[in-house]
Order: C-alpha cells, then structure tokens, then sequence
C-alpha cells in the first residue's frame, strides 16, 4: 500500500531536484546532496540542506513553512535563497 507523502516530505524532495538542476547548470560537480529534518543534528522545525563539493559540506536551513512551500510554490524567497547558497558554492 503506497505512503502518501505530506508537504513537507515534498518540498525536501523538491529542494533536492532543484539543487541538483541547479548545480549541474553551474557546472559544479558535487558528491552528495541532502536535506535532512528531525534528528539530533537538526533542531525542531528546521531543514538542513547539505552539499558536499569537494569534500567540503555546505549547509542551508529552511523553516518548514519554507519548505512546505516549495511543494507547490517554484519561485519566490525560498528559491532566491537556495540560488544565493549555490552561487556562494560556485564562488568557493
């Protein structure tokens, strides 16, 4: 019986393929994306975004409304953030 995904698990998944779109038209190469919630390592209602570029991590956090957004939403403050987070990638 299939899982229906909530918002939230949307947006992260959408977050990712946008990162990842966004990375190969920079021509950055890089050896893992992530965006994880929950945890330890994450405080409560945060996403952390994190891209590893040459064995170096990078990480963004997003609010879950934030990413709740981006389930449905392709523009917008949150998309000008991750842009600012990869073109701060492509400048390291």
């Amino acid at each position: 019986m299939p899982i229906a995904l909530t918002s939230f698990d949307l947006g992260r998944l959408k977050i990712i393929a946008h990162v990842r779109e966004e990375l190969d038209r920079a021509g950055i190469s890089f050896e893992s994306i992530q965006c994880r919630s929950g945890g330890i390592q994450t405080p409560p209602g945060i996403a952390r975004l994190t891209v590893v570029v040459d064995e170096t991590a990078a990480n963004l956090d997003f609010e879950s409304s934030e990413v709740e957004d981006c389930e449905s939403i392709v523009v917008g403050e949150t998309w000008h953030k991750i842009a600012a987070f990869i073109g701060g990638l492509n400048r390291g």
